[in-house]
């Protein structure tokens, strides 16, 4: 499995639970750059601690996630997906 299916599933599957909590953590990761994805970036993620909602958006969206990495560190990580509202036709 590619690297960038891998981080889109698992931040996928913890999309739930973090949009729940959306409103109480805007303030995660304030200061911190966003570090643009590319493919095959090395994603080091333990712990995701906020993660953009696009459930109501459609098209292409930027996602910004701020996480936790296996040191502790947190760091900011930002790519595009899709949203999860349907384009009307």
């Amino acid at each position: 499995m590619k690297l960038a299916s891998m981080v889109t599933a698992l931040l996928s599957s913890l999309a739930p639970s973090v949009f729940a909590e959306d409103a109480n953590h805007n303030h995660i990761g304030i200061g911190i750059t966003p570090v643009e994805y590319h493919y095959g970036m090395d994603v080091d993620v333990q712990k995701v601690l906020y993660r953009t909602d696009n459930s109501s958006k459609a098209g292409v969206v930027p996602v910004i996630v701020v996480y936790e990495d296996s040191n502790g560190e947190v760091r900011k990580l930002k790519h595009l997906e899709w949203g999860g509202r349907h384009l009307s036709s």
